[in-house]
């Protein structure tokens, strides 16, 4: 069958936005064919025209009263001939959990409705600096604990490809505004494959970075541990430079003269039903790479999904965290117990909420019996990796298919990189010939985000996406 089409084409007439990079927007700008205002504009209709009307996509949770004024500002400092940061007029969407100033941050649930926060999170302070504009906020599962998208503020958001299916979480509306151009890029956060299975299933670029490298200060949490704040974008050069203004610091660089050397998780490779299409898909583009001169080999390794699943330490450090959190938020609610007595969430979400709830470890022992055995997956990954001089690790970002709305969505590879605190790329490479979204997850050493871009590269040429 022919690849899906994206649901939110381009508008008629005039769509000076529609698929359009951060640098052609830049160039635009600074040929004075496009100014920022007119970007907020552009974008602000087709969200007009698909994220509540036409597809109902739903990716959208609050848009930024100021976002024109601060685009007036951007054209201002230009026409001056101020120097220009990176990302200096391009309006950029972030995940509602992510703290901003002006603007409610509610994590997707009622509970927080009316939650205000007093400053920026971290990474808007490092946006605004490089010059981005906030166009607005996006939809994501309630507090980001599940992978279908869907919240008791916002209900259900829609696959950009597909609107009888779920767009992946928690990052759901991030990756679905990406896909849809409802901004020139989105802000994710990933706690076990939240930036990562979002991204595979709406194909779209999303990196979650190594464990510690970025700050996660402002952002509501899920699990202090594992939380992380990493970029999202159509393109491989679009995540680059949205990457160049969040990371501290440079990177692992490329070995010079030397092919790539690939261990593929073959445990990952899934082997019922649709699950068979995806794994052939990810390995017709190893084989692909491989013929361009990539070395592609199993890795050894006993990576069993029971063995991630008692690795992950959410469960211990949820509840405590989110009470830090709402504190002094000013809310009727103070807690995770208020949320649940008070009967706000999600009927989806309300069971696994209930089950967190209840998870008591007194003396902290069972979290820090669950630390080590994530200590002692981690060793196990980059022993093997040394052992066999392997660059990265592939494998599917999701092991299967998008499932139908209301549906509980299984197969996800996310765990690996956040257990061990491994930085991971989920790459598009297309859609199946039974119409199955994939990506391809690349995870690498500690601070080798750049050397995950570059790699990266190989998947992004000669490759377009269906309107």
């Amino acid at each position: 069958m022919n690849a899906p089409r994206l649901l939110a084409g381009p508008l008629p007439d005039n769509d000076p936005v529609f698929g359009r990079g951060i640098a052609e927007l830049r160039t635009a700008m600074a040929d004075g064919n496009l100014s920022a205002m007119d970007l907020v504009r552009a974008y602000l209709a087709r969200i007009a025209a698909h994220d509540q009307a036409g597809p109902a996509l739903n990716a959208v949770l609050a848009l930024n009263g100021q976002a024109l004024a601060e685009a007036a500002e951007r054209d201002v400092e230009r026409q001056h001939g101020a120097a220009l940061a990176p990302l200096h007029g391009i309006p950029i969407l972030l995940k509602d959990n992510i703290d901003t100033i002006g603007m409610p941050t509610t994590a997707g649930s009622l509970a927080l409705a009316g939650r205000r926060p007093l400053r920026d999170a971290d990474v808007v302070r490092r946006l605004r600096k490089a010059g981005a504009i906030v166009l607005g906020k996006t939809t994501l599962h309630e507090l980001a604990c599940g992978i279908t998208n869907v919240s008791s503020l916002s209900g259900r958001t829609r696959n950009a490809y597909d609107a009888a299916r779920v767009p992946g979480g928690s990052s759901g509306g991030s990756a679905v505004a990406v896909a849809s151009s409802f901004a020139a890029a989105a802000i994710g956060t990933d706690t076990s494959g939240s930036i990562r299975i979002p991204a595979a299933f709406n194909q779209v670029w999303g990196l979650r970075p190594t464990a510690g490298r970025y700050s996660n200060a402002g952002v509501v949490p899920l699990s202090p541990t594992l939380d992380t704040v990493g970029p999202m974008a159509r393109s491989r050069a679009d995540l680059d430079i949205l990457w160049s203004v969040m990371a501290d610091r440079d990177g692992q660089a490329r070995r010079a003269g030397q092919g790539w050397r690939i261990g593929t998780l073959d445990a990952f490779f899934g082997s019922a039903g649709e699950e068979q299409e995806v794994s052939r898909h990810v390995r017709a583009a190893l084989a692909g790479w491989q013929a361009d001169g990539a070395h592609i080999q199993p890795a050894v390794l006993a990576l069993e999904d029971a063995r991630l699943t008692a690795a992950n330490v959410t469960g211990y450090e949820f509840r405590d965290a989110l009470a830090l959190c709402l504190r002094d938020a000013g809310l009727r609610v103070r807690s995770l117990t208020d949320i649940l007595d008070g009967g706000y969430p999600h009927p989806e979400v309300a069971p696994l909420l209930r089950e967190r709830d209840a998870l008591r470890d007194p003396d902290g022992g069972a979290r820090l019996a669950v630390l080590a055995r994530a200590r002692t997956l981690r060793d196990e990954v980059l022993a093997a990796m040394d052992q066999s001089q392997l660059d990265l690790l592939a494998y599917p970002s999701v092991r299967g298919a998008p499932v139908l709305l209301g549906e509980p969505q299984r197969g996800g590879n996310g765990l690996l990189a956040a257990v061990t605190g491994l930085p991971a790329l989920s790459v598009p490479i297309g859609f199946t010939d039974g119409g199955i979204p994939v990506g391809l997850e690349l995870l690498g050493r500690a601070d080798s985000e750049r050397l995950l871009l570059q790699a990266a590269q190989r998947f992004e040429t000669g490759r377009s996406v269906a309107v």
